[in-house]
């Protein structure tokens, strides 16, 4: 199998993807990992298309609406076999948070539309967040009051929590793999992490989010919340190439992992050539 893995490699995470790809190589795999601005050319070359971690970590090279490759459009609209491309929530913008707060499940509250902000309890400092914004890039912090001197529909609206500490649950799939805490709150590095042994209802809580992606989702899901008097409330879904942590595990730990990660591949890749085979059986 030939395996594209899209990711960026001056990000001082990458080599978490490289780990993957030398794993991949181990089992007989040609593997090449590039940015998301690779030639084209590459789609008709390629079995397989994974999107890790290609986030641009440099503050300065990050602007809200800032133009993308368009390596996720050709892929999805050529229906070629791909990993971490169809996430329903944080790929398409975080609106999604405005969305299941309005359907009541457990989340920071978000509200899309200024006119909204009267719907959740006073508070002394809200933040404006870019629908399409990460990593606390572009966000304005703002008392009720001025907030429409900020907002476009391009934002949704939050209030500035009080928060003790942010907790990620990691999945492959919908399959819970381990967890973080960051006390008191995550640096842009990760650095601060320490493992979590969240309780059973917690991890309960993270897979109902991880599966309203749907039991054929492919891809890692990170699950995060922030926890606020002792209660979690989702800040994020990242179902579209999250950070995986996995540099932070034990030698068999990360071995565990990669292993998911790559059964979840293998079994997606198999269902998908039996699919194409019948549909061309079936065409004739």
């Amino acid at each position: 199998m030939k395996i594209l893995i899209i990711t960026n490699l001056l990000n001082e995470c990458s080599i978490e993807d490289v780990w993957i790809a030398n794993s991949f190589k181990k089992d007989g795999h040609d593997v090449e990992l590039v940015n998301k601005y690779y030639d084209k050319k590459l789609d008709d070359e390629y079995d397989i298309f994974i999107k890790r971690y290609s986030w641009i970590e440099d503050i300065n090279e990050f602007s809200v609406g800032a133009a993308e490759s368009d390596y996720e459009t050709r892929i999805v609209e050529k229906n070629l076999p791909r990993i971490n491309f169809d996430g329903k929530f944080d790929n398409q913008g975080k609106k999604y948070l405005a969305n299941l707060y309005k359907l009541g499940y457990q989340v920071v509250p978000t509200v899309s539309n200024v006119e909204e902000v009267n719907t959740i309890d006073r508070y002394n400092k809200y933040l404006v967040k870019p629908v399409n914004g990460y990593s606390g890039y572009g966000i304005i912090e703002s008392d009720k009051d001025n907030i429409t001197k900020y907002w476009t529909e391009d934002y949704v609206i939050q209030p500035k929590l009080d928060f003790e500490s942010e907790v990620q649950f990691y999945f492959v799939g919908s399959k819970y793999e381990f967890s973080q805490i960051f006390i008191p709150k995550k640096l842009l590095s990760h650095e601060n992490a320490v493992f979590y042994k969240p309780s059973k209802k917690e991890i309960e809580l993270a897979e109902l989010f991880a599966k309203l992606n749907g039991a054929n989702f492919n891809g890692v899901q990170r699950i995060d919340f922030l926890k606020s008097n002792g209660k979690l409330l989702l800040s994020e879904l990242e179902d579209d190439s999250p950070y995986m942590a996995i540099e932070a595990l034990s030698g068999n730990e990360r071995e565990k992992f990669i292993d998911d990660f790559k059964e979840m591949v293998y079994d997606y890749y198999n269902k998908y050539k039996r699919t194409n085979v019948k549909n061309k059986i079936l065409k004739r």
